[in-house]
């Protein structure tokens, strides 16, 4: 890999990354109807967490072992996050949320 294009691509994904951080911020103050705002900044948090893995990590060059053994844990991650998901919009933490447990 050519120096100079390594270094550019480093930049370019800081970039971008500083980019996301300041859309992030924007969503939030936004105050979308919904859970809009969170699903938002998660999707800007997944992308970042991409690039940094891509470049920063070098993923992107590692073989076929490596990406399986990052790829994974992140498919049960998002199956058990479907799976929790209801439970967890269905009955709050009363420690987070006092105020919509009934008594």
């Amino acid at each position: 890999m050519d120096t100079k294009s390594g270094t550019a691509n480093h930049g370019l994904i800081f970039s971008l990354l500083v980019i996301f951080v300041f859309l992030s911020v924007g969503v939030s103050q936004l105050h979308l109807s919904g859970g809009m705002n969170n699903l938002l900044v998660f999707g800007f948090a997944f992308v970042m967490a991409g690039l940094v893995a891509a470049q920063y990590m070098d993923l992107r060059l590692e073989g076929r072992l490596i990406r399986w053994i990052v790829v994974i844990p992140l498919v049960l991650f998002f199956i058990l996050v479907v799976l929790l998901l209801p439970d967890i919009a269905h009955h709050p933490i009363p420690l987070i949320a006092p105020h919509l447990n009934p008594r």
